[in-house]
């Protein structure tokens, strides 16, 4: 089963406690509340067991603190591994191809023993590359409100993550604004509403200037990407745009 939307989450058969091999994979931090966004592509190191493509993240946890990892992807399907420790190498202690019947994105909910736990970006079969986002979030996954989950986003301070996170806070903020405006607003609030998305574009634009991206570059990726987080449904319900949208300024502001 495909299914053709960004964000957000089984296979047959699972991953064997020793199926991943090859060269290692180059580890990056991940931090909770933080999406990622990167690219499965075929110089990745790959899983012996079916030849499939994976990217690996390291998570810093408290023990007794439940987590809820989501990787979603409109290029390829997704699967997410993860396990304790820093090796991204066996044992992978849980996986998950697809979160329900009607959605191929992945997720898993653990708990931690505290220290340390590699997470696997991986793609479902051989040979599937391209684009996907991943996430962490404190707390199980449920239908209801997450906003309590990013109450403190906090900008990074490299330049691609920075640009990542603003590009997400942008496209969040685009859909938020959307929702907002269905409400009776007078004039003043229309205003401040429409100054605060123009405050979050705005950081887009200047972190993808850092990066080389005209502000044409930086608007294309916010208007795909609130695109992309619009058709899927399961996403919105999960990451509510207001909600979101309120965490990001307030991460603006600090």
């Amino acid at each position: 089963m495909r299914i053709g939307t960004l964000i957000s989450t089984g296979l047959a058969t699972l991953l064997a406690a020793s199926a991943l091999a090859g060269a290692a994979s180059a580890q990056s931090a991940i931090r909770v509340g933080e999406p990622v966004r990167g690219t499965l592509s075929a110089s990745d190191p790959v899983i012996e067991i079916d030849g499939s493509s994976y990217d690996c993240y390291i998570l810093s946890t408290r023990a007794g603190q439940s987590y809820t990892i989501d990787l979603t992807s409109s290029d390829f399907d997704t699967f997410i591994g993860m396990g304790r420790g820093r090796a991204c190498q066996p044992p992978v202690e849980q996986t998950n191809d697809d979160i329900s019947e009607d959605n191929v994105n992945s997720r898993l909910t653990f708990t931690s023993t505290g220290g340390d736990y590699f997470i696997l970006a991986n793609s479902y079969e051989a040979g599937e590359t391209g684009a996907y986002r991943l996430i962490v979030t404190e707390g199980p996954a449920s239908g209801g409100s997450s906003g309590a989950a990013y109450e403190n986003l906090t900008r990074p301070t490299d330049p691609e993550g920075r640009y990542d996170f603003d590009v997400t806070c942008a496209a969040f903020g685009t859909l938020g604004m959307l929702e907002l405006m269905e409400s009776e607003m007078n004039d003043g609030e229309l205003q401040r509403v429409l100054e605060e998305n123009y405050t979050l574009l705005t950081n887009a634009e200047a972190s993808g200037a850092a990066r080389g991206k005209s502000a044409e570059d930086v608007s294309n990726e916010v208007a795909d990407l609130a695109a992309e987080i619009l058709m899927d449904p399961d996403l919105v319900a999960e990451l509510p745009p207001v909600e979101l949208r309120a965490a990001c300024l307030r991460a603006a502001a600090a």
